[in-house]
């Protein structure tokens, strides 16, 4: 009989290695209770005593949204104009941007991402993507139908620029165009975040390509308001609005991340560009993907946005505690980064975020150590290149001694395989 499944379906599987990870970890807890477990595979924010950390400011400010506002629809398929003007001023604060752009809300950083590229690209095209990047990068281009190729993230400690303009040469000269995806600050699953002269050299090199053909720059800020300059890194937004008309820029942001509000699937889309036509045909383009795939956003996470954004003394109760948790994060990686350096254990370039991830260069090692810290009752997610450890989750007495404890591991392990 032919199968129920469209052909171009039949073989997808979903593997995530994070919640496959996840699972793991709070399958140990049930069973050896909480202290005996190292949860370090889940890319959320926990608190001290290792529970989920919620704002009470967001929550505050959402249990004060008349019931009516939580319930109903959006008023637009773009978001509300409440949202835009949220998310206008979360991310630009004071700065008027000179040239026209657009802000198209989507359930989460992750159905930015996905509108994106499909509207971005055409299935059998090839999506650029970093070597070391979010697992979900693979699976959102499988859904729709692309190639991949990827470019190297580093050049020993550096960003590799070279292999970045490398590539995108390669796309644009073969398929005419080139969409790549890009994450900054606090890289997921590194903590790399560029510095300022690497930021240069990746606008140099796209103004520079751009004049072999159209590049769709996605600009994945997930984890935007956990960088240790905070609201300062933003005005790295600004040289967005210089880029040549041939240079669409797609910022992709997460909301609910921002608010730890995770489940709320909250985010947006903001095109930048100076052609003012093909900035119309592509939100035209989002819209209709909006409309057929998901309709509307949750209009309660839009509204919250706002009320965090645009009052004040909301705004600044966030900030506060989101202060306290970059705090506690910037100690969970000091401790972890200080003692892997003393215990030899290897890192890729870690700056700030809630992810370190472990260089293991060898898949055949990689996989045999993952499995064995798992008897150890340690959990990580296994990517490309290493072993991503989830500072955030992790509790600071968790954290000292785990990499003396990882480097046994594969020291064990190294003598087996």
């Amino acid at each position: 009989m032919k199968s129920f499944l469209s052909p171009l379906v039949f073989d997808r599987e979903i593997n995530d290695t994070v919640f496959e990870a996840a699972q793991g970890a709070h399958e140990a807890t049930a069973r050896l209770g909480d202290e005996h477990v190292v949860n370090g595979a889940f890319g959320t924010l926990f608190n001290e005593s290792g529970q989920l950390w919620t704002f009470s400011s967001v929550y505050e400010a959402f249990d004060k949204l008349p019931a009516v506002q939580k319930a109903k629809y959006a008023s637009s398929i773009y978001g509300s104009k409440e949202f835009h003007e949220a998310v206008q001023k979360w991310l630009f604060g004071s700065f008027t941007p000179p040239s026209p752009y657009e802000i198209i809300a989507t359930p989460g950083g992750t159905g930015a991402l996905a509108s994106t590229v499909k509207n971005a690209l055409a299935p059998g095209e090839t999506l650029i993507l970093p070597n070391i990047g979010w697992g979900p990068y693979t699976t959102i281009a499988k859904e729709a139908q692309l190639d991949v190729q990827t470019y190297q993230l580093f050049d020993g400690e550096a960003f590799h620029l070279e292999d970045f303009k490398t590539t995108l040469r390669h796309s644009l000269e073969r398929q005419g165009k080139a969409v790549v995806f890009f994450n900054d600050p606090c890289q997921n699953p590194t903590g790399y975040t560029l510095t300022a002269d690497e930021w240069g050299g990746v606008y140099t090199a796209l103004e520079e390509l751009s004049t072999l053909g159209p590049i769709v720059f996605v600009y994945d800020i997930a984890y935007v308001d956990f960088n240790l300059r905070k609201d300062d890194y933003k005005v790295n937004f600004h040289r967005l609005f210089e880029l040549p008309e041939s240079i669409l820029t797609v910022i992709t942001f997460s909301a609910s991340k921002t608010l730890s509000a995770y489940g709320m699937r909250v985010g947006a889309q903001v095109l930048i560009t100076q052609n003012e036509d093909e900035l119309r045909k592509f939100k035209a383009a989002c819209g209709n993907t909006a409309r057929g795939v998901w309709s509307t956003v949750n209009n309660g996470g839009m509204a919250l946005m706002h009320a965090v954004a645009c009052q004040p003394e909301v705004t600044k109760a966030y900030t506060l505690e989101r202060d306290d948790a970059l705090a506690i994060l910037k100690q969970r990686a000091t401790l972890f980064v200080e003692e892997a350096k003393t215990v030899g254990l290897e890192l890729y370039p870690y700056k700030e975020g809630f992810f370190a991830t472990i260089r293991l260069e060898d898949s055949v090692l990689k996989n045999e150590v993952h499995l064995a810290l798992k008897t150890e009752n340690i959990f990580f997610v296994n990517v490309v290149g290493g072993l991503r450890v989830a500072l955030c989750s992790i509790p600071l007495h968790k954290i000292k001694g785990l990499a003396q404890r990882v480097k046994q591991v594969i020291e064990r392990v190294e003598t087996t395989v």
